[in-house]
């Protein structure tokens, strides 16, 4: 492979990898949102710009040209304090239905302040549209509703009155309880993603148990010398039955080279026994054999349970971030995006499951990540 086609597939499994879990992440706060009667005004593959899509219940959902992360739009999450100019730049701008950014920014002189800031404002909240036209310019229009459509001019009877009605659906109108639902609506998607990918892989592969039929032998090992074949099953050790590869294993601990044992076998239901004299291996005593599993069935509950488990100790790993004694340690076992992105396409090239369970992962520290006070990683 070229080093141009590989960096290709780095970036390319790395974008995809990351824009999957920011829009998961997007999704949370979406569906939170909506669930409180929040306006959501466009929800989007890629970062904000051209966009094809269609609109469905009050939402755009689509894909921008650049597909990095994507975002959902909630009404009332512009930062800093409510903009004190709403009713009156709705109040201007509706009986005359649309206005071109000239014209917006003509009238902020005669209206005595910011009437663009005011209205895109506005068009965050979804009370009024803006438009890119063909021709480079920007309009702002009425937004359409069940009675009026898309750019009508109406005159309000009380402007304070509809404001108060347009912030009812926004972010800014829910109580502080519900705020925080909507913003840890996020993190909340990131892991149940996590928890859905490792738990329905565990039940569809479940425990991969040891047992003690040999699944190999190493060649020119004490098993092979003593004729032990692929396919046999170990039955005791010194004269001592076995009854779990589990514990064929904890009787082999104390073992140590060159000592002499006697292994009891069978092979198609005729019992065997072999002289061995164990050797040294990684440390240990060994005979060179290698234990076939077989497939356990898991529960639902304990897929779930092996789930949070792993979420606890992601969690456990970013908290020792806080620990002047394992700052350093944690930071060095960390990788950068660009690491991600090759573990990524590494991931990728061994199959859709290595690479989901990557992205369950990352989903799960980033998501966990969110929880720490600092704005700029949301």
């Amino acid at each position: 492979m070229s080093s141009v086609l590989f960096a290709a597939q780095v970036i390319f499994w790395g974008l995809l990898m990351f824009s999957l879990i920011v829009v998961i992440h997007e999704a949370g706060h979406f569906v939170t949102a909506r669930a409180f009667g929040v306006r959501v005004s466009e929800f989007m593959l890629g970062l904000p710009g051209p966009s094809i899509g269609f609109k469905f219940k009050g939402t755009r959902f689509g894909i921008t040209p650049i597909l990095l992360g994507g975002y959902a739009m909630v009404a009332g999450m512009e930062g800093g304090k409510e903009n004190p100019n709403l009713a009156q730049a709705a109040a201007y701008l509706y009986p005359r239905g649309t206005m071109r950014l000239h014209e917006v920014r003509e009238a902020s002189e005669q209206l005595g302040f910011d009437f663009e800031e005011a209205l895109d404002v506005l068009h965050i909240w979804g009370t009024v549209k803006r438009t890119k036209l063909k021709d480079g310019d920007h309009e702002y229009a009425t937004q359409e509703t069940a009675t009026f459509a898309l750019g009508e001019a109406r005159t309000l009877d009380s402007p304070a009155s509809f404001i108060d009605c347009e912030r009812k659906q926004t972010y800014r109108g829910l109580s502080w309880f519900k705020r925080i639902v909507v913003l840890a609506g996020g993190v909340a998607f990131n892991l149940i993603f996590a928890i859905l990918v490792f738990s329905s892989i565990m039940l569809w592969q479940g425990n991969q148990q040891p047992i003690t039929t040999i699944e190999s032998v190493v060649e020119g090992s004490p098993a092979a010398v003593a004729g032990i074949q692929s396919g046999d099953v170990i039955q005791s050790l010194d004269g001592e039955e076995i009854e779990s590869w589990e514990e064929f294993v904890t009787m082999m601990q104390p073992l140590a080279p060159n000592q002499a044992i006697e292994i009891g076998y069978s092979r198609d239901g005729v019992s065997k026994l072999a002289a061995i004299t164990l050797v040294e291996s990684e440390g240990r005593a060994v005979i060179g054999v290698t234990a076939a599993v077989v497939r356990v069935p898991i529960s639902v509950l304990d897929a779930m349970g092996a789930s949070l488990g792993f979420i606890a100790m992601v969690a456990t790993a970013i908290l020792q971030l806080f620990n002047p004694a394992t700052f350093n340690d944690v930071i060095s076992q960390s990788a950068s995006v660009v690491g991600v992105s090759f573990e990524a396409q590494r991931a990728a090239s061994a199959g859709f499951i290595p690479f989901i369970v990557l992205c369950a992962a990352l989903s799960i520290s980033i998501g966990l990540m969110n929880l720490l006070p600092i704005p700029p990683l949301d």
